[in-house]
């Protein structure tokens, strides 16, 4: 736990402001992957199928969609962003698996690439942490400082 404090502490003090682009950006692709899933629920549906997820295809599908969504936004405004992070690989990892299990892929035209990257940068920003251009940023932040003198009424 210390290797994981000290390594999130170094972190905190040596990131620049374009890895928070990158973070914002991570969160809108996949709000913008949970959104497909909302436009496109049939053909979502219809994989799940035919990967025998018969049972589970409804609730799996209600789970990606809500929790996608959900924590997407979280680590693009950058709160409790390892936690909404630890909750996407479940997510990114299962499309990871899905995807490469279906015989479907083409290297050129593939969500498999696409799914990877995001699966790494889950993996980095888990690690690295949202960065000062965040809510926890501003929270920690605001926790640190010391505080002043109350104003007198």
């Amino acid at each position: 736990m210390k290797a994981f404090d000290s390594m999130t502490s170094w972190a905190d003090a040596h990131h620049p402001k374009w890895l928070d682009i990158l973070r914002i950006l991570l969160g809108v692709v996949l709000f913008l992957k949970g959104l497909s899933f909302i436009l496109d629920k049939e053909t979502t549906l219809q994989i799940l199928h035919d990967n025998h997820f018969d049972f589970f295809s409804l609730l799996i599908l209600h789970y990606v969609i809500i929790f996608q969504m959900a924590h997407s936004l979280l680590i693009a405004v950058g709160l409790i962003t390892r936690i909404a992070i630890a909750a996407q690989f479940p997510i990114v990892l299962g499309a990871v698996i899905l995807i490469a299990t279906t015989g479907s892929f083409a290297p050129m035209s593939s969500d498999l690439w696409l799914a990877v990257i995001l699966l790494f940068l889950l993996v980095f920003f888990f690690i690295y942490g949202p960065g000062p251009l965040s809510i926890d940023g501003v929270l920690r932040k605001r926790k640190t400082m010391p505080q002043g003198k109350p104003l007198a009424s």
